[in-house]
């Protein structure tokens, strides 16, 4: 009589591991503008983690980060990874105003690929603001050139997101494709599980449970940023997430490459936009309006703290680019969007 094949630990979680795809947000984490910059050495560091792994990653640009380090920005692309958006600036999406947004993503976009020789078609929104009352911003990113969005959050997260948005790729109404962030629900609060502090502080066994539990058809990614693996970073209190928030903010950065090498496991994803054409055109369509279930999770205290910081930046940021329009809106943080 044949035996039944017994699968070894390491064996089984090979089987259940979904493929994921390392993505990294390229932003400016100090306080203020006169700090030393940390992000170029931390960027190249994951850089050459990459390079070790043979991995190749989608990597989301603040504009204005491209900006002051064009040639980092080169140096990204020219490793063989995918350049994407992540905002002209790291403005949550109700900072800005929509009749701006369009025009200034684009121009960011034909000017990364410019810079690089690359096509630049994906879009991530800062903290996970594409909500309910930014769905405008959809139609203004593929009007802009972008064929999709890495953005929504399927759950209510610690203080922003969007319940009732489908948890596997989706095109919104305006055509856009959605490849939804990663997240868990525990105790009514969804958890981005597979990234920056999650990840670092959630143990091993937990993420990799979670991640052989994403529903079938995801194309789920790992997402970090420069100062997860800047283990010297001096510690300053970041107000938008409070004290207990910026201890965990520095808690396990020591281990955030190892992190993400076992959820990522033998062989990562292909890049974002390379997934995406695997997919097809055959996506289903997402409308908010349409969907009851799908409701505005911004909540009033994250979206003052991010509209007050977002304020300050601007203000004290030499060279800015922002336009008069932008310039005015700011005047009074109670005339930005109002958080629904």
């Amino acid at each position: 009589m044949r035996q039944p094949t017994v699968l070894r630990r390491e064996d089984r979680r090979a089987v259940d591991a979904p493929v994921l795809t390392l993505t990294i947000d390229l932003e400016d984490h100090r306080p203020v503008p006169t700090w030393p910059a940390r992000y170029p050495d931390q960027m190249r560091r994951w850089l050459d983690h990459c390079d070790e792994r043979g991995i190749r990653a989608t990597v989301f640009v603040v504009g204005a980060v491209a900006h002051r380090s064009p040639e980092l920005v080169v140096e990204i692309a020219r490793r063989g990874h995918e350049i994407g958006l992540h905002n002209f600036d790291h403005w949550a999406l109700f900072s800005c105003r929509p009749e701006s947004f369009g025009p200034r993503v684009a121009a960011e976009r034909v000017w990364l690929e410019e810079l690089t020789g690359t096509a630049v078609v994906g879009f991530r929104a800062p903290a996970g603001t594409l909500v309910p009352s930014t769905v405008w911003a959809t139609e203004a990113l593929l009007e802009a050139g972008f064929t999709y969005s890495a953005s929504a959050l399927p759950a209510q997260t610690y203080g922003v997101g969007f319940p009732g948005c489908p948890s596997t790729p989706f095109r919104w109404p305006s055509g856009l494709a959605e490849l939804p962030c990663p997240v868990v629900a525990a105790g009514g609060v969804g958890l981005p599980f597979l990234g920056g502090t999650f990840l670092r502080v959630l143990p091993l066994p937990v993420v990799r449970r979670l991640a052989a539990d994403l529903p079938t058809g995801s194309v789920p990614w790992v997402y970090g940023h420069p100062y997860d693996v800047d283990v010297l970073e001096p510690v300053y209190r970041v107000e938008e997430v409070g004290r207990w928030g910026t201890v965990l903010l520095w808690l396990n950065r020591g281990r955030m490459f190892a992190k993400v090498d076992a959820v990522l496991g033998p062989v990562a994803g292909a890049p974002l936009a390379e997934r995406l054409a695997g997919l097809g055109d055959e996506l289903p369509v997402f409308d908010p309006v349409a969907a009851p279930s799908a409701g505005s999770a911004v909540t009033g205290h994250v979206a003052r703290v991010l509209r007050r910081d977002h304020l300050r930046r601007r203000l004290a940021a030499p060279g800015a680019l922002v336009d008069a329009a932008d310039e005015a809106a700011t005047g009074n943080v109670d005339d930005l969007a109002p958080a629904s």
